[in-house]
């Protein structure tokens, strides 16, 4: 029996589509809950002492869709004073794929690993796709942690997870609210949001009876510094946000800002004037009342 050319055409086409769809359906990732209380139902406790554990949990399950073998991947975001990656240990345990009682390691993905449909590593890609969820300052980084063992996952394979992050804190006195991704596949970005899920910061989480005043995260305020933590010769940017609360400072012509350094050796350094090297310039964006300056320290305070 003879077929024609468009039979064959079609069978073709067919099967080009049956493999696209064995390759790219690898199946559907849920993120059902993420747990910050670290205590109990009853008396909840949304914070740690300076230094110590906090510890998150993260709950999800796969529907697979077709087969891959491939290592599973969570981030966290968190403030960078907490070196998340060498203080953080994560584990998980697993039904399906494993007998749902064994703790199992996850590790950190090689920082210079570039996933799938992308160009730069985890961290980069996270804060480019998703910043800093809902806080407000930038002094914060993603975190990636993969599973050690390789799963093969089968179409219509289920697999459920429970993923514990017990995260050392810094030293820091510190409000925040952490977000977190998961994904099948470390090596791999897919585009669609089905293959991957992204849990933005909901809940204020705090850190107490550490060094300095608290950094808060999770409010606005009138005035923001970036970055939070800088060398001699970084710039830093100040920010003065007219729109954040009610205020008269945004009807004035002009805003300048006034600035005291003080140095370990005990020295006091102040810089009181209006004049350009003072003047906050204002966003251009339509309705913005920001105002910023970016200065480099030792010429604004010393050599100026």
């Amino acid at each position: 029996m003879k077929t024609n050319s468009k039979q064959q055409n079609r069978s073709y086409a067919l099967g080009v589509l049956l493999l696209l769809m064995t390759i790219i359906m690898v199946g559907c990732v849920y993120l059902d809950s993420i747990n910050l209380n670290q205590g109990t139902e009853e008396e909840p406790i949304y914070w740690v002492k300076a230094g110590e554990v906090a510890t998150f949990t993260v709950k999800g399950h796969i529907d697979a869709a077709g087969g891959e073998t491939k290592r599973f991947l969570v981030a966290i975001l968190v403030p960078k004073s907490w070196n998340a990656r060498e203080n953080t240990t994560v584990t998980y345990i697993a039904d399906g794929v494993e007998d749902g009682v064994t703790s199992l390691p996850m590790s950190p993905v090689d920082t210079k690993l570039v996933p799938k449909n992308a160009t730069v590593p985890w961290a980069e890609l996270l804060m480019a796709e998703y910043g800093v969820s809902t806080n407000v300052l930038n002094d914060m980084e993603w975190v990636a942690f993969r599973t050690d063992k390789i799963y093969s996952i089968k179409q219509h394979d289920k697999a459920s997870f429970t993923i514990t992050l017990r995260c050392k804190t810094g030293p820091k006195n510190l409000r925040f609210k952490p977000a977190f991704f998961i994904n099948f596949a470390e090596d791999d970005f897919p585009q669609k949001e089905e293959y991957k899920k992204y849990s933005p910061g909901a809940q204020c989480f705090e850190v107490v009876e550490g060094d300095g005043g608290i950094t808060d995260f999770c409010s606005f305020h009138f005035n923001r510094v970036e970055p939070l933590a800088a060398l001699q010769d970084d710039y830093v940017t100040f920010s003065f946000l007219g729109d954040i609360y009610s205020n008269d400072l945004v009807k004035a012509d002009a805003i300048y800002m006034e600035a005291t350094a003080y140095t370990d050796n005990g020295n006091v350094y102040s810089v009181d004037e209006r004049s350009e090297k003072t003047l906050m310039i204002k966003e251009d964006r339509v309705f913005s009342e920001t105002y910023n300056l970016t200065i480099w320290p030792a010429g604004f305070f010393w050599y100026s």
